[in-house]
């Protein structure tokens, strides 16, 4: 009898982990803001996980020359936070913190590599940053497509992201010159 119990608790335990996910992630898609990001997408398939796109934003990576910065020292793995100003619809980089900013939409990500500059002194020129929405799963043959942006009149991909107030985002869909695609 002892070992049904701890075998119905182990069950429940895991059920309300993985429930737990679900219910953060419908949260965020609930509550959060609609962002356009623009990206390029590459590196359709995986042959263990299936098809995918690998989307680079815009955003990914950041010219500390052009943007406006909280802090000038920055480290490989910290986490940052772009304050995103919308333009028609699109999360525009405005100014990069490295402590969430207050009053301001805002995306999470992590650095992912620091470019410097080649003067004299040690100046960040570059960074380079994940934000958790880089891969994107699509149904089985649908990721060669997606990827042939340039090619067979195809100008763009964008993503529609959502993001919460504690700046995490969750990809809601891809749009193919500006229509979103359907799966």
């Amino acid at each position: 009898m002892k070992q049904k119990k701890i075998l119905y608790i182990t069950v429940v335990f895991w059920l309300l982990i993985f429930s737990g996910f679900i219910a953060y992630k419908e949260y965020t898609l609930r509550t959060g803001t609609e962002v356009m990001l623009k990206t390029l997408p590459v590196d359709p398939r995986d042959l263990f996980r299936g098809d995918y796109v690998t989307l680079n934003y815009e955003i990914s990576t950041l010219d500390m020359e052009k943007l406006q910065a909280e802090d000038s020292y920055f480290y490989n793995e910290e986490p940052v936070y772009l304050a995103l100003e919308l333009k028609n619809g699109y999360g525009v980089p405005k100014k990069i913190y490295a402590t969430p900013p207050k009053d301001e939409l805002y995306i999470k990500g992590k650095i992912n590599d620091i470019i410097y500059g080649e003067n004299e002194e040690v100046t960040i020129q570059e960074l380079r940053v994940n934000y958790g929405i880089e891969n994107y799963f699509v149904p089985e043959g649908r990721g060669m497509e997606i990827e042939e942006v340039g090619q067979k009149g195809i100008k763009e991909v964008d993503a529609k992201v959502i993001i919460d107030k504690y700046g995490n985002a969750i990809i809601k869909s891809l749009l193919i010159d500006e229509k979103e695609i359907e799966f």
